[in-house]
């Protein structure tokens, strides 16, 4: 059987692992890596509350159009960029 535990705080989780290991049990530790711009359409963990706001800084940045790029040049940039994740990631 396989339970995951998310734990917020670095004391706490040592001290469950100390408790777990004590009684026999097999422990295997693995940290959330953040999220790298293709991993945002993935499915797969959630993103932590830190890239959310990571994501929706960087999307703010991003949608202020370029000097002189008008919605519709934006939208065939967007349209490309995603033709070339979607070969990428096939």
């Amino acid at each position: 059987m396989k339970i995951t535990i998310d734990i917020q705080n670095e004391d706490k989780a040592d001290a469950l692992v100390y408790f777990l290991k004590k009684h026999g049990y097999d422990i295997q530790i693995s940290a959330n890596d953040k999220l790298k711009d293709e991993d945002w359409v993935l499915p797969g963990r959630p993103a932590t509350e830190e890239e959310h706001e990571e994501h929706a800084q960087a999307m703010e940045e991003e949608g202020k159009y370029e000097k002189g790029e008008s919605y519709e040049k934006s939208k065939e940039n967007m349209k490309e960029f995603m033709e070339q994740w979607k070969k990428k990631n096939q």
